[in-house]
């Protein structure tokens, strides 16, 4: 009876490696334990490459590497969990492409019914889609995987998310840039992501070779001015070499800029065309800022060539409030970032935690959502993210904002005009002259110390009548 039992489980096994259904096996610790045919022809993949990887839930991979194919294998935290899911996923070829498919995870329970694997099933995409009931977190992850692909696909850009009409501009800007040269600049709030653009631009330019290097404008002409020269004009024996060799020099609050340093920048960038002893190209510059440049420009802050120089592009970014429906995508890739490398895996967030994501002003921008969803990432321990987990101050912003400002501030007069309250302020002196010449207008205007047909033009403008 056993030596029967036996035969059929090698059967088993036998049937399923060499079945052209792809089925895996995961175990609850992430591990793959195995790949069979199915799975092989559909991806190119081995199974001596696969099984034994550690899978990971995100969907940031780079394409048709084999960290892109056991992303799209893991099991959501739910399944190992204990539930079993219909997730849609894109499945990527050794050779190139992928496939949109839906993957089965059904838990597999040893003894007292604790989750020991999860199996997975590969199947076509029904068509229409499955009425099988998901979660938002789940409906998250699919749509960002998508937008990973698209975005790939049509601009070439592997690491920002963003689909909403406000950012649409953003990026078609963004791949310009990237096809060029050419100085560009950023201009929006602080968090909103300029850096992080400005290092898409930089990594995912035709140009491979040469390092990103980041210079904060505020800090003192001295220090600004040593960074430039070392930068700019390093010694014989410090010619950086590869990778290593500045290649984007990206500025940041440009508008803080002293004097001395854009001169420096001036002059070393309109007289590159006649340096003949330059050891190295110049880095290209790319430039942030929280306000427009021409408005520093008037203000005597920034030279007006200095400005020219860095404005060739000019991009616009918007806030985070500003864009929509891309803030439920940020919040996933963000934590599906944070789940690299981590023994823990947390799959998305509850339904519940939604509205108030979005119902928040967000005033940090991107750097706050991203400083939010690791905060809650560290408190939760359930497979998703639940109002309880977020931060205190989140909750209390969230709050603040809906009380709205205090009541002493509500309760002050609104600021008029400027134009108006000086001709406030002119009317009163005027007739208070007047009153005191007793309507002597010649005398009136010695009091004031003007001459007397401005005085009377003065009259005149303000509506100053004989009878008051």
């Amino acid at each position: 009876m056993r030596e029967r039992t036996g035969k059929k489980k090698t059967r088993l096994e036998t049937w399923l490696k060499s079945a052209a259904t792809p089925v895996f096996l995961v175990s609850v610790s992430r591990r793959v334990l195995f790949f069979n045919a199915g799975c092989q022809q559909l991806t190119g993949w081995t199974a001596d490459e696969v099984v034994g990887e550690v899978v990971e839930f995100g969907s940031n991979a780079e394409p048709q590497s084999l960290r892109a194919l056991i992303t799209a294998l893991c099991p959501p935290p739910e399944a190992l969990a204990g539930r079993e899911l219909d997730v849609p996923v894109f499945v990527p070829n050794k050779t190139g492409g992928h496939a949109a498919k839906l993957v089965r995870f059904i838990p597999i329970r040893g003894g007292h019914d604790h989750v020991t694997s999860v199996l997975g099933l590969i199947s076509p995409l029904p068509t229409p889609p499955t009425d099988q009931p998901q979660s938002l977190s789940l409906r998250y992850h699919a749509e960002l995987s998508a937008l990973r692909w698209s975005l790939r696909q049509r601009y070439g850009l592997k690491t920002v998310i963003a689909q909403s009409p406000p950012m649409r501009r953003v990026l078609e800007q963004v791949g310009l840039a990237r096809a060029s040269h050419v100085s560009v600049h950023f201009v929006g709030p602080r968090g909103a992501g300029k850096e992080h653009l400005a290092r898409a631009i930089h990594q995912e330019s035709e140009s491979p070779v040469g390092s990103f290097v980041p210079l904060d404008c505020r800090q003192s002409p001295f220090s600004l001015l040593q960074t430039l020269k070392r930068l700019l004009h390093p010694e014989a024996d410090d010619v950086p070499s590869g990778a290593l060799r500045p290649r984007t020099l990206f500025l940041i609050d440009v508008e803080q800029m002293p004097r001395d340093a854009q001169e420096r920048l001036l002059a070393e960038y309109q007289s590159d065309g006649t340096n003949v002893t330059r050891r190295m190209p110049l880095p290209r510059l790319i430039s942030s800022s929280t306000e427009h440049l021409p408005d520093a420009v008037e203000d005597e802050r920034l030279l007006p060539d200095f400005c020219l120089l860095l404005t060739t592009l000019t991009i616009a970014v918007p806030t985070l409030h500003e864009r929509g429906d891309d803030l439920l995508l940020l919040a996933q890739a963000f934590l599906e970032s944070s789940n690299r490398g981590a023994d823990r895996q947390i799959g998305g967030f509850a339904d519940s935690v939604w509205p108030p994501l979005r119902e928040y002003a967000w005033p940090g921008n991107l750097d706050e959502l991203s400083l939010v969803v690791q905060e809650a990432r560290e408190r939760c321990t359930a497979p998703v993210i639940g109002l309880e987990d977020l931060p205190l101050r989140f909750r209390a912003g969230l709050e603040a904002q809906s009380i709205g400002p205090p009541q002493r501030e509500l309760d002050e007069p609104p600021i008029p005009p400027l134009e108006d309250h000086l001709a406030g302020i002119e009317r009163d002196v005027i007739r208070r002259a007047l009153k005191k010449a007793k309507r002597n207008k010649t005398l009136a205007a010695k009091l004031l110390q003007i001459k007397r047909n401005v005085l009377l033009r003065r009259i005149t403008t303000l509506g100053i009548t004989d009878d008051e």
